[in-house]
């Protein structure tokens, strides 16, 4: 069976091993002339360096969870809030992001239990401060997530792998391995890596100072992208200006989770579609609301 059959087989069998379709996919990198495509390859078969930003992909929501107790009462195992805390703060409490290797979360996915990281005690004060009732305090704190959430990890890692070598066989076509180098050659490799596992929006080098540029008109969390897309459309100064306190007021943590966005940006979206129906705002009113859940939803990347 060729390489690339292999890698495809493998990779559309739920039962068909992760890591040997990516050690495959390392072999078939170097085959088609571009092993300097096999970092993210790597970055998945051994982990993520703490240096090295993980795929949206690899970043799951977490619960903040402690044991609280005063002189009279204790409550065990209670979900604790965060809305008190910073920013900063709240995403160290909020959101996960898994740097270890597919073989390790293969292992972490097939648990019962929910998976726990302790919160380090000199955090105890700041959850407590504004977050509980002053007469209580807290023994032990710990973040939360379940095994579901690393199977869907390792499923979107599997399907956008599968994307890439699908898209990479259409091209190819009917080509045995030792003719596979030379077939590629008219091929866009990097782009179809790129496009297949990190999505548009994005800028990715891959070696020898290679870059490989996917394209779309907002940035997922670039609200300069955000603000040229809406001004190119024709949206005013202030309105764009509007825009921005909304989002920095919304949370895009709640945003990411629920995959809706939040008070404030509705209410700015609800102010631009009677612009549009007034004709204040000149884009036609069925093609502003598109325009307003396609635009701002790319920019949270729930789009």
């Amino acid at each position: 069976m060729r390489l690339l059959e292999e890698i495809v087989n493998l990779l559309s069998d739920k039962d068909g091993s992760l890591t040997d379709a990516l050690l495959k996919t390392k072999v078939l990198m170097h085959r088609i002339g571009h092993k300097e495509l096999a970092g993210w390859v790597n970055d998945e078969l051994n982990g993520y360096p703490k240096d090295l930003s993980v795929p949206d992909y690899r970043v799951i929501p977490i619960r903040l969870h402690g044991d609280v107790s005063n002189i009279a009462w204790r409550h065990p195992a209670t979900q604790l809030p965060t809305a008190h805390l910073d920013k900063e703060m709240r995403e160290k409490f909020r959101i996960e992001k898994l740097r270890q290797s597919v073989q390790v979360l293969e292992q972490l996915s097939k648990g019962a239990d929910s998976l726990m990281r302790p919160v380090q005690p000199e955090f105890y004060a700041l959850l407590a401060k504004g977050g509980i009732d002053p007469s209580f305090h807290i023994d032990r704190a710990w973040v939360q997530f379940e095994p579901t959430q690393i199977v869907n990890v390792l499923i979107e890692v599997r399907s956008r792998l599968l994307d890439f070598a699908l898209n990479l066989q259409g091209e190819l076509g009917d080509v045995t391995d030792d003719k596979m180098k030379e077939a590629a050659k008219g091929i866009d490799a990097p782009g179809m890596l790129a496009s297949a596992v990190f999505g548009d929006n994005a800028t990715f080098v891959f070696g020898n100072n290679n870059a490989t540029t996917i394209t779309n008109t907002v940035n997922k969390g670039d609200f300069a992208s955000l603000e040229k897309a809406f001004r190119d459309r024709g949206v005013s100064e202030a309105d764009v200006a509007e825009l921005k306190a909304a989002v920095d007021e919304d949370d895009p943590i709640v945003v990411a989770e629920t995959r809706q966005f939040g008070p404030k940006i509705k209410a700015w979206m609800t102010t631009m579609t009677a612009k549009a129906i007034n004709g204040v705002w000149g884009v036609g009113i069925g093609a502003a609301g598109n325009l307003l859940a396609d635009t701002i939803g790319r920019y949270y990347g729930i789009k």
